[in-house]
């Protein structure tokens, strides 16, 4: 996969990069080909599709990930943060509309959604055989993954900036300039990529396929879409659903093509227009014991593809850190990874396919505020994920930073695995693991007035995690409030320090005490979190350079 799925082509697609309507159309050279006739064969879908992947493995992307979902979160403190910069500003609640990483986070996650539409826009022009099963089963994998990596970018905006443009999957140069749509409209777009991808794909890629988006990795982002929808302590159907898919990913309990389409509910289109659409078997192709599919057709079973234990790719025991390092890429939790590699030649930024980002927040970006420290110190975990300056690694490798600092071995690269060339590492990005599925189930599980089935699965993280240090320690029954803090509890211990605390406790609707409660006991002279203003900073503002161009069709978020 390293050498396949995320490595451009000389034939990339080309890339209209638009982002509303700050950038025109700059496009990327498609060699010898042309828009009209590229897209002809699944190995040229396959290259655009290649060019999706590669844009979560650039810099831009990455940045943006760790700069909003955890530098402007509590359990990080930034070695810049009192200085006079734009980071700074943003994760101080400082900054305004212009900011340049506001712009960034909006400008990159729509390159994806661009690159994304030009794959699912056309993938109805590869023309093949009508009997040739397996290269339909290849478009229609094609098909499903542009659409999970499509719903990740929307994903990323509508959490950062509430409601945002749709694009249209074909762009008309005539209207470019695209309106909000709501919070809602963007959330019900999302589910339905990824609820059509669900059926598209295989459960889970292994060997030369790994990094691929399967069936997994699809219903744990929905799972998590549908999370952050609903209202902790509020009844909704966005629970109930998320329950059903929990009962789906964990339990094994069967579902249906119709019953994750939601298909009687929300499809105005008919099931064989659906199915040619998705690119499922022709019917002239059908036979007796292999069907063409309907609503009522089983969705593979994904359960038992997933390990909490701390188990290699090949059924080894790891340490818990050694599952954020190379040794532990696709370890039996992980249910998607961004990957990179190392290119062995010294070239660095956007060209390689390595990042440095990993080492970088390790040695001289962020260290573990006191806040978070005084929550883990007595955790299993804590030797696991943090390491004070002066003392070693696991691997024997001295901390040569400020004694009173704590540093996040999450983001560590072991002696043994460092590139020949900085900037060149090949550790991969851990997106979702399955704690964090069987931490969503219990929450879920918890709002719908199952508590008792809730601390099953809250334990089974903890349990994983005692077996670092033989404690007997898990968490005990009670009501509702109990339940959730200590779900919300042990969220912040297993998924700290993944880029993604800022988006969880705003979520859960405690920013603004979180925040002012962190400024009050903040050992940092400037009092970070003190600015957080509640109604206001839970999103942040459109970017200015959008609002301008679109000469007021595009709305700004109120407070900015």
């Amino acid at each position: 996969m390293k050498n396949n799925i995320l490595k451009w082509s000389l034939l990339i697609i080309s890339s209209l990069f638009i982002t509303g309507c700050s950038e025109f159309l700059n496009e990327e050279p498609l060699a010898a080909s042309s828009k009209e006739d590229y897209y002809r064969t699944p190995y040229q879908l396959q290259e655009a599709l290649n060019g999706v992947y590669d844009l979560l493995q650039s810099n831009l992307y990455n940045n943006c990930e760790w700069i909003f979902g955890e530098a402007c979160g509590d359990d990080v403190i930034g070695n810049d943060e009192s200085t006079a910069n734009q980071i700074a500003e943003l994760v101080n609640f400082r900054f305004n509309t212009s900011n340049n990483w506001i712009l960034n986070r909006y400008t990159v996650n729509y390159r994806g959604i661009n690159r994304a539409n030009q794959v699912i826009a056309n993938a109805n022009k590869v023309k093949l055989v009508s009997t040739d099963y397996g290269k339909y089963t290849n478009v229609r994998e094609i098909l499903g993954q542009a659409k999970f990596l499509r719903a990740m970018f929307y994903f990323n905006l509508v959490k950062t900036y509430g409601g945002v443009p749709i694009r249209p999957e074909t762009e008309d140069i005539n209207n470019l300039v695209i309106p909000r749509s709501t919070k809602e409209e963007v959330y019900a777009y999302i589910e339905k990529d990824l609820r059509e991808a669900a059926i598209m794909l295989s459960p889970k890629y292994t060997d030369d396929d790994l990094g691929k988006a399967g069936r997994g990795s699809v219903v744990g982002l929905l799972m998590k879409v549908l999370m952050y929808q609903a209202t902790p302590g509020v009844q909704s159907e966005k629970w109930e659903e998320l329950v059903e898919l929990g009962d789906y990913f964990v339990t094994g309990k069967a579902l249906t093509l119709g019953d994750i389409l939601q298909f009687e509910e929300k499809y105005d289109e008919d099931w064989e227009s659906l199915r040619k659409r998705l690119w499922f078997k022709p019917a002239a192709i059908s036979a007796e014991t292999d069907p063409v599919e309907t609503p009522s057709s089983p969705l593979g079973d994904i359960a038992n593809q997933y390990n909490v234990e701390y188990i290699g790719i090949y059924g080894d025991a790891l340490n818990y850190w050694e599952i954020f390092t190379q040794k532990g890429e696709f370890y039996r939790g992980s249910v998607f990874e961004v990957m990179f590699r190392e290119s062995a030649d010294g070239t660095g930024g956007d060209q390689n396919e390595g990042t440095g980002i990993f080492q970088d927040l390790y040695s001289t970006r962020l260290w573990i505020s006191p806040t978070f420290f005084d929550v883990i110190k007595n955790d299993p975990r804590v030797s696991q994920v943090i390491v004070r300056g002066g003392t070693g690694t696991p691997d024997g490798e001295r901390v040569n930073t400020n004694d009173n600092r704590y540093l996040s071995l999450k983001w560590y690269t072991p002696k043994k695995e460092r590139p020949l060339y900085s900037d060149d590492y090949a550790k991969n990005r851990r997106f979702m693991r399955y704690s964090e599925v069987l931490l969503m189930y219990a929450e879920a599980l918890n709002e719908c007035e199952r508590g008792a089935d809730a601390l099953i699965q809250l334990n089974k993280v903890k349990s994983a995690a005692n077996k670092i240090t033989s404690s007997a320690t898990l968490y005990t029954s009670g009501g509702y409030g109990y339940m959730r803090d200590q779900i919300w509890a042990e969220r912040r211990l297993e998924l700290c320090h993944e880029w993604d605390r800022f988006f969880d406790i705003v979520r859960q609707g405690r920013a603004a005490k979180i925040f002012h409660a962190f400024a009050s006991e903040s050992a940092t002279m400037h009092k970070r979190g003190q600015y957080f203003v509640e109604g206001v900073n839970e999103i942040f503002p459109i970017p200015q350079t959008e609002i301008d161009l679109s000469n007021g069709v595009i709305t700004q978020n109120p407070g900015y």
